[in-house]
């Protein structure tokens, strides 16, 4: 019996993405219920182009989202076949076209699934009422990710190895109490300085630093990581490599993370230096989908300003901004726990007590 998985396209690609491969099988259909608005930015074709899916195995039903008589009759004149079993995610789209898929699949041999954006489970909703996990095991690539979303990478993403090594640098400016008594750090950012490790060692290295700090403590395959990622929109005419870059970008559990990496050499920064970077993380990635994880990475402390701090954090709030993390959380970070602001945290002291050992014992 042939199976059919469908899909209401919508601006989050991450739901059919996790979808097609967790049910998905080599001799699968795949349907997609779209919306011009949807396919004149090739939303379709965008997902079937980063899981691979053959093109032949794939239709597009078109309807209007805001319609329902019209999105009935284009769901008719689709003609599915009446003999295959349907899988259907009722996740993306808007009400009326989640409803009006349901409506014409219950006369099929169907199952239908929602999945909230946070759960970790599918929610079948017919022809009866269970809960599936989502599998653990699946893993989506970075490439996969921002392909979906109609970005593609371009060149390299380098990880350097030169000398100083980023780890040694690292330490240096951890043992010094700040990049701006690192030596090799400190002659870097003078104007007199032509050599060219400069954009290295002034802050290209941190990046690089990070890179290997975040892939190590998510234990990330190479697929799922990338530093100094040159996006550039699919089809885009621009004659310039990349539209926009990133100095850091990962996916964990299927989220998105995106970094921007900075080393600050001096304590008199004001706040207005870290709101830049802060722009930048908010106007770049409202694109990547409603859980993508932003973070800005200072190798420096906050500013003490007890002002300047308050007026921080509301902007990182108001900006979507995930955490601030200065070189105070490198130094007392315990595993993944960086990433995690004091005010969300949810481990209690057992429980940092145990990843801390954990640390130790590695």
């Amino acid at each position: 019996m042939s199976k059919y998985l469908l899909s209401i396209i919508s601006e989050q690609a991450l739901p059919t993405l996790h979808f097609i491969k967790q049910f998905g099988e080599p001799d699968s259909f795949f349907l997609f219920v779209s919306t011009v608005e949807m396919e004149e930015n090739n939303a379709t074709q965008h997902i079937m182009q980063a899981l691979k899916l053959p093109i032949r195995q794939c239709k597009t039903i078109i309807i209007d989202a805001n319609d329902a008589a019209q999105a009935k009759d284009n769901l008719m004149k689709a003609k599915l076949p009446i003999v295959g079993k349907y899988l259907v995610n009722l996740t993306g789209g808007n009400k009326l076209m989640s409803q009006m898929v349901f409506q014409h699949l219950q006369s099929y041999d169907s199952a239908m699934y929602y999945a909230p954006i946070q759960s970790d489970r599918y929610q079948q909703l017919y022809p009866e009422i269970i809960s599936i996990p989502k599998d653990p095991e699946i893993k989506i690539s970075l490439v996969q990710y921002l392909h979906s979303y109609g970005y593609e990478i371009t060149g390299d993403m380098p990880y350097y190895k030169g000398t100083p090594k980023p780890t040694s640098l690292f330490k240096k400016v951890i043992d010094a109490g700040g990049a701006a008594n690192v030596p090799e750090i400190k002659r870097s950012i003078s104007p007199d300085y032509k050599e060219n490790d400069k954009g290295y060692l002034s802050g290209d290295w941190f990046e690089f630093y990070c890179y290997q700090f975040f892939k190590r403590i998510f234990c990330l395959s190479e697929s799922q990581i990338g530093c100094s990622v040159g996006l550039k929109k699919i089809g885009s005419s621009t004659i310039n490599e990349h539209d926009n870059e990133f100095d850091l970008m990962f996916i964990f559990q299927n989220d998105l993370y995106v970094f921007e990496c900075k080393v600050y050499s001096s304590k008199n920064y004001n706040k207005e230096k870290y709101q830049i970077p802060m722009y930048k993380l908010a106007s770049l990635t409202h694109q990547f989908g409603l859980k993508c994880k932003k973070f800005l990475a200072v190798l420096a402390e906050l500013p003490e300003s007890p002002e300047n701090l308050t007026q921080l954090e509301q902007l990182r709030s108001n900006l979507g901004i995930d955490k601030l993390i200065s070189i105070e959380d490198f130094k007392n970070y315990i595993d993944r726990d960086i990433l995690v602001s004091k005010e969300s945290s949810k481990l209690n002291f057992k429980e940092k007590l145990e990843l801390l050992q954990m640390k130790f014992n590695q």
